[in-house]
């Protein structure tokens, strides 16, 4: 009864002033690098032990492969959608690391074109996404655990994302 107490009386407006916070403070500790920021996310859930360092270690991978411009668009999707499906296949990776990594390969616009080619469109290199979907998974994982770090990866993964679009 007291947990839920607690849950209710935390409001949106208090969730977005301690993540803007939170957001603002790595961003300064990473020098304005959200790759920088992005890690120091993942270091935190595996400190809170929402995410495995094995995990953390693909994720920063998949960053890697979609900022540091390696490869055509296509080529980045095909790598990070099969670190994407190491994890799923593994069957031991958690929610929160199957949400992060979704939200990387969700970040690449597959796009059929009325011929029926398919082209790739390379994930935004301003990368919020992979920063606001870690941030998410911090936030929802202090008021609902393992299961809404998940969550709240995944809603800020898409939030991300949609800076990202608006940003380009």
């Amino acid at each position: 009864m007291a947990e839920q107490l607690q849950m209710n009386a935390i409001g949106v407006a208090e969730m977005q002033h301690a993540a803007l916070g939170e957001a603002r403070r790595l961003m300064r500790e990473a020098k304005g690098d959200r790759r920088v920021a992005a890690r120091l996310v993942y270091d935190l859930l595996v400190e809170r032990g929402w995410l495995a360092a094995g995990e953390r270690d693909v994720l920063v991978k998949m960053l890697e492969v979609g900022t540091a411009g390696n490869g055509a668009a296509d080529a980045q999707y095909r790598e990070v959608r099969r670190m994407h499906d190491g994890l799923i296949v593994s069957g031991g990776a958690s929610p929160v690391a199957l949400a992060l990594a979704a939200g990387v390969v969700g970040s690449y616009e597959v796009v059929e074109a009325k011929d029926g080619t398919v082209s790739v469109m390379a994930a935004s290199k301003r990368n919020y996404q992979a920063v606001l979907g870690a941030a998410g998974a911090v936030i929802g994982g202090a008021f609902g655990g393992g299961l809404g770090a998940a969550a709240g990866g995944a809603i800020g993964g898409v939030i991300g994302y949609i800076v990202d679009d608006c940003k380009d």
